[in-house]
């Protein structure tokens, strides 16, 4: 079980709303990989739901396709601009944890870089088989274990210099979904994990563009002097830290980008590894 900050989650998704599309890229990949894995699964006309369905980008590609589309995500400023992309789909503000459809309702459950944000997979994946029809089809991809191990490590390592907390998110391994797909009796079709790896010039580039999309999930990291200040300043990162104020919040965020630097930078710049895991199930 994580223990994930949702109201965090939603306001921090809810800011990225508006620069998610020009700055997920990672999420675009992974999003055209769990469609092609999908695809000889997929049935004619279904009836389509997608979870943590963001902007709406997954949606409505399949959308025309689907005898019914429907899609919830947990930040009114996503659903609202899926809404906009989709007009003809059904969208509301919901948690995947609990959805607000009658059991049965959807041949296709589809997921894609959200349910990482979750408490319990476990609940997410009941919730998915309750809402499937007999024979219904899952398709997920999510970050998992490694995901960002660069800068979770480096913070990891300069907070333990401190004698600080260490209460870095830490994402479900491809184990541990694999369980939660068992336990809510989904039969496994497909599964496989990628890598990807962006680079950035330095790690306030790296911290910029993770709170442009606001992949964040509890609570803010301290004001860095390496980062210009703006609104919304240390929110929205894909790490849960406490709020380290004043100049030993600074000089830990200082050590934590020496420690990135000086251990993965390679030819002027750094990497961010994501893992991802991709998952096509079917309900009994």
């Amino acid at each position: 079980m994580n223990q994930v900050d949702k109201a965090r989650v939603r306001a921090a998704f809810d800011r990225g709303a508006a620069a998610y599309d020009e700055a997920a890229r990672v999420q675009e990949a992974a999003r055209d990989e769990l469609l092609a894995l999908a695809a000889p699964h997929l049935p004619a006309r279904p009836r389509l739901l997608d979870v943590g369905a963001g902007t709406g980008a997954l949606l409505a590609r399949l959308a025309g396709e689907s005898a019914l589309a429907a899609g919830v995500d947990l930040a009114p400023g996503m659903a609202a601009a899926a809404r906009a992309r989709c007009p003809r789909a059904r969208l509301a503000v919901a948690d995947a944890e609990r959805l607000p459809f009658r059991s049965g309702a959807f041949d296709v459950y589809l997921s894609s870089s959200a349910l990482q944000w979750l408490t319990r997979l476990d609940l997410a994946f009941a919730e998915a088989r309750r809402v499937l029809a007999p024979g219904g089809l899952l398709a997920v991809a999510l970050f998992c274990g490694e995901t960002l191990h660069e800068l979770r490590g480096s913070y990891r390592a300069a907070a333990a210099a401190r004698g600080a907390p260490d209460p870095t998110h830490r994402f479900f391994s491809r184990a541990e979904v694999a369980a939660a797909l068992r336990d809510a009796g989904l039969a496994v079709l497909e599964e496989r994990g990628a890598v990807h790896v962006e680079w950035h010039p330095d790690v306030a580039d790296l911290l910029r563009a993770l709170r442009r999309i606001g992949a964040g999930n509890a609570a803010p990291l301290a004001p860095s002097p390496a980062l210009p200040r703006c609104a919304g300043e240390g929110e929205g990162l894909p790490i849960s830290v406490p709020r380290a104020s004043g100049l030993a919040g600074r000089r830990l965020m200082l050590d934590m980008m020496d420690r990135y630097r000086a251990g993965f930078s390679r030819d002027g710049a750094i990497p961010a590894s994501y893992e991802v895991g991709y998952v096509v199930a079917r309900a009994p």
